[in-house]
């Protein structure tokens, strides 16, 4: 079960690799979506006598229904129900479809995580949804100031159609933690280390010991551009370092392929290098003209191949925030702002 390479994305687009519950070590299993785009996430499985983990749910709950229908066959064989979910942060995609695990599963995420859970509900997303559509409208307009900006919108709009957001009530996890937590999930040890604020205010990853495998949430894009909503980059630089210092035979990303420490290391020579860019280009360096530099420059080459590269904007715009001593915390209307931007720069690159 699962796409397959040459089928048809959620999105839309053609499968570059394949999906489906992939086995990553001894009961230990990753549930991947190609081709890693905006909403198309991972989650993972971890089975133990008589008890199973889940790593995630997905950004609805049709597509949380799909990975449950190979994930239950998996623990029913086994005789090992699922008995805890861990959402990795609190990004819609990773915990929208949580509300399909029946009230004997008990849900564990980063105090952080369930902040954001509490005020980002499906809900926002339908209400957004409209709006961006009528903006991608009016971005058609000829000679219209800002049209590209609101053409980005409409296209983050269109993509959100592709998922059915309408009438879904989340489970919020019942549990938090703030540093470390550990499961033990029939037998297996689980530990859950808060790593953020990162990607949002609340990532954490889960390190399955006797595996040796990591399940990264969005710490990890893999041959997918990374978007930064919190930052400061460098709490996401040591975030990698900690999952290279585990020395992992596998790495599951919140999005695109499996990987491994390899793939850590170029996420992190990426950030490194972005940063020392960023900050040679100073506060008051045009951001769109920055992003579009830098990925047409030579120095770009060894992230080329990845997915989605005018997140680049997001990033930057991150960076100059939290490197001056700007917060974690982004506002909606910031953060739409900055939806509109890339999709301004993604008509730039295309062109």
């Amino acid at each position: 079960m699962g796409t397959r390479i040459g089928e048809r994305t959620t999105l839309g687009d053609v499968a570059e690799f394949d999906g489906g519950l992939v086995a990553v070590a001894d009961r230990t299993w990753a549930w991947i979506q190609p081709n890693g785009g905006l909403g198309e996430s991972n989650a993972g499985l971890v089975v133990g006598e008589g008890a199973a983990l889940l790593i995630d749910t997905l950004w609805d709950e049709r597509l949380t229904a799909a990975m449950l229908e190979a994930v239950v066959p998996v623990c029913e064989r086994a005789r090992a129900p699922l008995t805890d979910l861990f959402n990795t942060h609190g990004d819609g995609d990773h915990w929208y479809g949580n509300g399909l695990l029946g009230a004997g599963v008990e849900i564990v995420a980063s105090a952080p995580a369930v902040a954001q859970m509490r005020t980002e509900p499906p809900s926002m997303l339908t209400r957004l949804a409209p709006v961006g559509t009528l903006l991608g409208i009016a971005g058609r307009i000829p000679g219209l100031p800002g049209a590209d900006h609101f053409r980005g919108l409409g296209g983050f709009s269109s993509m959100l159609g592709a998922y059915e957001f309408g009438g879904i009530e989340p489970r919020v996890p019942e549990h938090s933690f703030d540093r470390e937590r550990t499961l033990e999930i029939g037998g297996r040890t689980v530990e859950l280390l808060f790593v953020g604020p990162a990607h949002t205010t609340g990532d954490a990853i889960a390190w399955v010991p006797d595996a040796r495998v990591v399940f990264a949430g969005d710490i990890l894009f893999n041959d997918v551009m990374p978007i930064m909503w919190a930052g400061p980059v460098g709490t996401w630089i040591a975030a990698l370092e900690r999952i290279e210092a585990l020395d992992p035979v596998a790495v599951v990303g919140g999005h695109g392929p499996v990987g491994g420490v390899a793939d850590c290391v170029a996420l992190r020579e990426h950030w490194t290098w972005l940063r020392e860019q960023v900050l040679t280009a100073g506060p008051d360096a045009d951001r769109l003209a920055l992003a579009e530099r830098l990925i047409r420059s030579s120095e770009f080459e060894p992230w080329r191949g990845w997915r989605g590269p005018e997140r680049t904007l997001v990033n930057i715009a991150r960076i100059e925030a939290t490197e001056h001593g700007g917060s974690s915390e982004i506002g909606t209307a910031e953060r739409l702002k900055l939806i509109a931007a890339m999709g301004a720069l993604a008509e730039r690159l295309r062109r």
